[in-house]
């Protein structure tokens, strides 16, 4: 597997982060001003992009020194994606008389978007560790 194949993964990245955040963005500045959100657009979506960015880079590399194991590499990644998430929402459960609906739903639809991106992109690392 060469470095050259490996590029088209940030660039990827790069590209539904910047279309997602705009997007998202957009839809919060029209909502009406009764709720003010916990987390701002910038940081979920910097949230976002660097776990799946390492988690990506990891895959590549055991993609390179043990090509056999980069389905078990991540399932944990995957794992350890979902702890760093919880970390990450600690303070927005914490919080009391405030609803955390609009919150919730801002951070996991770009998260089940990004872990199917990384689903997919994991998939294209698979089929070029076989070649």
């Amino acid at each position: 597997m060469k470095f050259q194949k490996y590029i088209y993964i940030p660039v990827i990245l790069i590209i539904v982060t910047i279309l997602l955040f705009f997007a998202q963005r957009l839809v919060i500045d029209n909502l009406p001003d009764i709720y003010t959100f916990y987390y701002p657009v910038w940081a979920i979506y910097t949230f976002h992009f660097s776990i799946t960015f390492f988690i990506l880079t990891g895959l590549y590399f055991v993609g390179k020194m043990f090509p056999n194991y980069i389905g078990f590499a991540f399932m944990g990644c995957i794992l350890l994606k979902m702890v760093v998430a919880v970390v990450f929402l600690i303070p927005l459960i914490k919080l009391e008389n405030a609803s955390k609906i609009p919150d919730f739903i801002s951070f996991f639809i770009p998260y089940f978007i990004y872990l199917f991106i990384e689903i997919i992109l994991t998939m294209r690392l698979l089929k070029l560790s076989l070649k």
